[in-house]
């Protein structure tokens, strides 16, 4: 059975244990939390108990107190960046755990559901899974520094604060082709790319999945994309609802290549020979593969319409119970970084990784993501959607 659905019957099983312990638990509902968490939160400052201000010293003299913090991080540059708080910040060891970002969630829940309370900071993608099987449980909450709350956009704190962005793109080999060879995402379903669309797989992928399900969400810009280039009204095929499921429906019939990892998109379309090279869709990041393997020959398509690309986000939070609380806000203010794109937010100031903080610039070779034609995903449309968009997707492959 593939990840994904083994990630949805484990979270299927976990919400049924945690039920009981979580009923009347819910923040975002406006019903109460335990008294339990109630009493940690007004412990740890969080929530509706955090301050106003950011006391650096202050908070290092009450985490050197714990000595220690626990963070589950989807990418294995937590202990890099772990080295370097550790020689700021003396006497506090981080313990990092390069964790799977779908793992993360169910272990969290396993140790919530035990009352066996590890885990401090989690850092990983799918804010939808988060947002729905932890925060609306009480059972993760935000942290946004004091200090760095008007350098964060609104929408990139709410309800957990933006480490940083991704964003997933279109991509074309730049050996056979001296521009662009597409100009609308609806090109892709033409006769002449047939075969030649290459995307990474959504069953394994859920980052992808969150892609899928924002361009159904903006079907309404779809539609009139494809008016746009194909001069006429859309006629949706016999059982599509909209113009984002038809294009899926149509990229899969007009026999997209799907592949495992947006690692073989890149070198599929960067290392294709022949005359009529595919285009891709794959992470922005993967531009950071050009350095490491020169004969890599792709580009982004930055002039896509309706959009060049999807946004997802990679979020930070604090875990209910959290033994070091103090420890892991100090740790979240360094992994948020300077105006540099410094300290903690060091090995993420590279391509591909995109700065939420207004005060930065982009890395070499990138664009503000604020400049950028793109769409954000939406946790909450995700979350109620993915699921139907990943079944339309298995039940129309070939």
């Amino acid at each position: 059975m593939r990840k994904f659905f083994t990630l949805v019957l484990a979270l299927l099983l976990l919400t049924c244990l945690l039920m009981p312990a979580v009923a009347g638990g819910q923040k975002e509902s406006g019903k109460k939390l335990s008294p339990e968490t109630e009493a940690w939160l007004k412990a740890a400052k969080l929530g509706k108990y955090a301050e106003d201000t950011f006391d650096e010293a202050a908070l290092y003299e009450a985490a050197k107190k714990e000595g220690e913090v626990n963070i589950y991080s989807y990418s294995s540059r937590v202990f890099k960046f772990a080295k370097t708080f550790m020689a700021k910040y003396p006497g506090i060891k981080v313990n990092g755990f390069d964790i799977d970002s779908g793992e993360i969630v169910t272990k969290v829940l396993a140790e919530q559901q035990a009352k066996n309370y590890v885990a401090d900071v989690i850092f990983l993608k799918d804010p939808a899974t988060v947002v729905h099987e932890l925060y609306d449980r009480g059972m993760a909450f935000p942290y946004v520094p004091p200090d760095l709350k008007d350098k964060i956009p609104p929408e990139y704190r709410n309800p957990f604060v933006g480490h940083h962005a991704s964003v997933d793109t279109f991509i074309y080999n730049t050996s056979k082709q001296s521009s662009p060879p597409i100009k609308s995402m609806w090109d892709l379903t033409k006769p002449e790319w047939r075969g030649r669309f290459i995307v990474a797989d959504p069953q394994k992928l859920p980052e992808f999945l969150e892609v899928f399900t924002t361009i159904v969400q903006h079907s309404k810009e779809m539609e009139a994309e494809y008016e746009k280039v194909f001069g006429e009204k859309l006629k949706l095929s016999k059982g599509v609802e909209n113009a984002g499921y038809e294009w899926l429906y149509r990229i899969l019939k007009n026999d997209v290549v799907v592949v495992g990892s947006s690692n073989d998109v890149a070198k599929a379309v960067g290392l294709a020979s022949g005359d009529n090279p595919p285009v891709g869709f794959t992470s922005f990041s993967r531009l950071r593969d050009k350095k490491k393997n020169p004969n890599l020959k792709f580009q982004v398509m930055f002039d896509t319409t309706p959009v060049m690309g999807v946004a997802t986000e990679v979020i930070i939070g604090i875990v209910n119970q959290a033994k070091h609380p103090n420890a892991a806000k100090l740790l979240i203010h360094w992994m948020l970084g300077d105006e540099k794109g410094g300290r903690g937010y060091a090995p993420y100031y590279v391509l591909g990784d995109f700065p939420l903080r207004k005060d930065v610039a982009p890395p070499p070779g990138a664009k503000k993501i604020t400049d950028m034609n793109i769409w954000a995903s939406d946790p909450k449309y995700v979350w109620e959607n993915g699921q139907k968009v990943l079944e339309f997707w298995v039940s129309n492959l070939k």
